[in-house]
């Protein structure tokens, strides 16, 4: 198999694609040359040259497609790769990226050519004996225990960094992710490492792009973003009175069209400068619904806060379980992450003794995690209310000062304008505080109304940083003194 660029293709006389077809030289877009060349590349001592291949862009720029494409180049041409592909779930990355597998390998007469599937265990094996194997890391022992050549982790907005530790620890050949830059995200750190790539691409790079896909995006574009606007010809209040028809500026006709197609947007009230940013331009942009915003410093100084420390916990047996160490000081509270593994992955990590000793107490676990941590049991640990045999665990074990978190009606809210009305600063390292605080968020009606009410992801550090501080403002404590 070879690829060619499908707009070159597009170009050749029609009996001289038949033939290339033929031969098994398969049309692809730009993103699938950018990957695989990515895949191939060596360092000056022959080397490969990147482990972490991260596609970043717009929606329906190519990625998936371009990901599968060039895993099945890959299996085909090498001998015995085990190539996995990871969502959060497994159901979710069979309905996801499975179909996508299918149809695409069936829209280009490659489905079932050279390999076979198990429909059970969602395996393409080929033969040469490569495959590739549909994960979920909700499969904690799977992700623990399981090694391959090639690791895609699939739109990971939902798999934490230490998951994917796990995963890359595992991982011999390479790394592919894939992801809309909507967000705050761990891989923003990954793409810091020299062994890393990231190839940017837009719906604009796709030739393949649907023209109702295309349409759907461009009509998020809002005047502010329009070229004109953005290169100072006009200004944004000039733009929505320039004559188009008159055009006394004698502006390009592209950027007319551009102009009036943004101004139709307006109209519609379809444009959308977040939009816009992530799924037309593939840019991370600050969410209108975002809640927090706190300020990174580095760990030396919140270590060098003389101030006590508080823990702030959230359970989680399957979600991410929250242990964050919080100091106040003049008005500001300083976080340091110090757990964000889920009970269950932490379990699949220890040894069959670490488990049958654990397994052999009540909330063993929670005793052997907090004495892992080496937190004093002098300590005020404020704790989620929803485990009350964990908290009790806690004190058993010698953590007396272990509370639960008072929650009355309102209180999520109140919590939230507390936490507002301080200066909160995290620790560098703390990667999970930093995609927390850039990602909790309110809800958002069908209409785009920004409401009140916080949606329920995303808060696994940033609920018992509201539990702490809602303690330390009780009248009781008095430490935090509300506005």
């Amino acid at each position: 198999m070879k690829f060619i660029e499908v707009s070159r293709f597009n170009k050749i006389p029609k009996d001289i694609q038949d033939m290339l077809l033929a031969s098994g030289v398969l049309p692809v877009t730009p993103v699938t040359m950018w990957t695989w060349d990515a895949i191939n590349a060596k360092d000056e001592n022959g080397n490969r040259k990147y482990k972490y291949i991260i596609g970043k862009g717009s929606s329906r720029s190519g990625k998936t497609f371009g990901y599968i494409d060039c895993l099945d180049r890959y299996c085909r041409e090498n001998k015995g790769k085990r190539c996995t592909v990871w969502r959060d779930t497994k159901t979710d990355c069979v309905n996801t990226v499975l179909n996508d597998i299918k149809r695409h390998l069936g829209n280009t007469n490659r489905w079932k050519k050279k390999f076979a599937f198990n429909e059970t265990r969602s395996v393409l094996k080929y033969e040469q004996n490569s495959t590739i194997e549909i994960q979920g890391t909700d499969q904690e022992n799977t992700v623990m225990g399981l090694t391959s050549g090639v690791a895609w982790l699939n739109e990971p907005y939902k798999i934490p960094r230490e998951i994917f530790n796990q995963i890359d620890q595992r991982t011999e050949d390479f790394m592919l992710l894939d992801l809309n830059p909507k967000m705050g995200h761990w891989s923003d750190d990954l793409a810091k490492d020299p062994r890393c790539i990231v190839i940017h691409s837009t719906f604009a790079d796709n030739p393949l792009c649907p023209e109702e896909s295309k349409a759907k995006i461009l009509s998020y574009q809002p005047v502010s973003m329009c070229h004109l606007v953005e290169s100072g010809l006009i200004t944004k209040e000039q733009a929505n009175e320039y004559d188009i028809e008159k055009n006394v500026s004698g502006f390009d006709v592209k950027y007319l069209k551009e102009l009036a197609r943004c101004r139709e947007n307006e109209f519609k009230n379809s444009a959308s400068a977040f939009n816009w940013s992530v799924y037309g331009l593939g840019l991370k942009a600050e969410k209108p619904n975002r809640i927090f915003s706190f300020t990174e410093i580095p760990d030396e100084e919140f270590h060098a806060v003389n101030a006590p420390i508080y823990t702030g916990v959230d359970w989680g047996a399957v979600d991410p379980w929250g242990i964050v160490d919080i100091k106040y000081y003049d008005g500001g509270l300083y976080l340091h992450e110090r757990n964000y593994l889920s009970e269950n992955l932490i379990r699949a990590s220890l040894t069959t003794t670490e488990r049958t000793q654990i397994d052999s107490a009540d909330e063993g676990i929670v005793k052997w995690k907090f004495g892992k941590l080496g937190i004093p049991k002098n300590r005020v640990i404020v704790c989620d209310n929803n485990r009350t045999s964990k908290i009790i665990a806690l004190r058993q074990a010698g953590w007396e000062y272990a509370v639960a978190a008072i929650k009355p009606k309102g209180s999520v809210l109140d919590g939230i304008d507390l936490v507002n009305n301080l200066r909160v600063y995290y620790t560098r390292s703390s990667e999970n505080i930093r995609y927390e605080q850039e990602n909790y968020s309110r809800k958002v009606d069908p209409h785009g109304v920004v409401l009140e009410d916080p949606e329920d992801k995303d808060n696994h550090i940033m609920d018992p940083t509201r539990y702490v501080a809602e303690f330390l403002a009780h009248p009781n404590q008095g430490i935090i003194k509300k506005a």
